[in-house]
């Protein structure tokens, strides 16, 4: 249907934007430390044959020691975690209050539901005051226009707007997920697959009448545990099964808008719908704070 844009408040904006800033840094971070793994292993298997001054591994050691510490005391991945935990709360509660659902059904006085949104914001945020500094200021409302401009509207508009905007589209989001990540996860498995055998290679290289190509051994066994250590952290596997269960689990809900007839009923019906969603992203974020 063709309608309103729904403009999310200014704290879901200011947590996104903080958690695609903290991703960004967490996996810069990553790839340089293996980087710098990779240029060691080489300057350390080399060093006979082109003389390297020691000093020079030395500082790329301190360099590696010093990413290290910036990564663990900063605590990137729990920044990137958290705020997008914080983004996803916010965004699951503006659904409810556009969609008139519970806790925010009330319909006779717009101020006691938007009193309500706010003092369930300030709670959000309040719980996690940890990632305070990861948050920038904007100017967008907390209760924006579109929100109370959707609010207004039918309960059979309200109705058609929830599963093409929310529940299609992140039924959508889900299904592209599950397939980017299962097609990463095959790409790395082939990759690790074609390093192990270039290592077995390399180590019987002077066997095989290329004996400098033994250098690449110590290079080739970093870049098999660079694979190994990132296919751990991006979690290809389980995400691809988390993102298809939660794909399929989201089509089971959307076939109950169906039965949808009146306002208590479509309430129970989106919260049915932001419990699934929240759900699989408060487990996600619970892994990745265990690893």
């Amino acid at each position: 249907m063709n309608g309103p844009v729904l403009e999310y408040p200014a704290l879901y904006k200011s947590a996104s934007k903080g958690s695609a800033t903290a991703q960004s840094r967490f996996l810069n971070t990553i790839r340089w430390e293996y980087f710098l793994l990779f240029v060691v292993s080489i300057a350390s298997a080399t060093r006979g044959l082109s003389g390297l001054n020691p000093l020079i591994l030395s500082i790329l050691l301190v360099i590696l020691a010093g990413l290290f510490v910036y990564k663990t005391v900063k605590k990137l991945d729990q920044d990137w975690y958290r705020c997008r935990a914080l983004a996803e709360s916010v965004k699951t509660s503006t659904w409810r209050f556009a969609m008139r659902a519970h806790p925010f059904a009330e319909t006779e006085n717009i101020e006691s539901p938007k009193a309500e949104f706010r003092n369930l914001l300030r709670d959000i945020l309040q719980a996690n005051s940890g990632i305070a500094e990861n948050l920038s200021s904007d100017e967008t409302e907390q209760v924006t226009a579109s929100m109370i401009k959707i609010r207004k509207l039918s309960l059979k508009d309200r109705i058609a707007f929830y599963v093409e905007n929310r529940i299609d589209d992140q039924r959508s989001w889900y299904a592209k997920k599950s397939t980017k990540n299962k097609a990463a996860q095959r790409r790395w498995f082939w990759l690790t697959i074609i390093i192990y055998i270039g290592s077995a290679i390399s180590l019987n290289a002077d066997k095989l009448g290329f004996p400098q190509a033994t250098l690449a051994f110590d290079p080739m066994i970093v870049l098999v545990t660079s694979a190994l250590g990132w296919l751990q952290m991006k979690r290809h596997g389980e995400l691809t099964a988390s993102y298809n269960l939660t794909a399929h689990e989201i089509g089971i809900i959307r076939g109950n808008s169906d039965s949808v007839k009146t306002e208590e009923q479509f309430s129970d019906f989106v919260n049915e719908a932001e419990l699934a969603f929240s759900r699989e992203h408060t487990q996600w974020v619970a892994r990745r704070d265990v690893n």
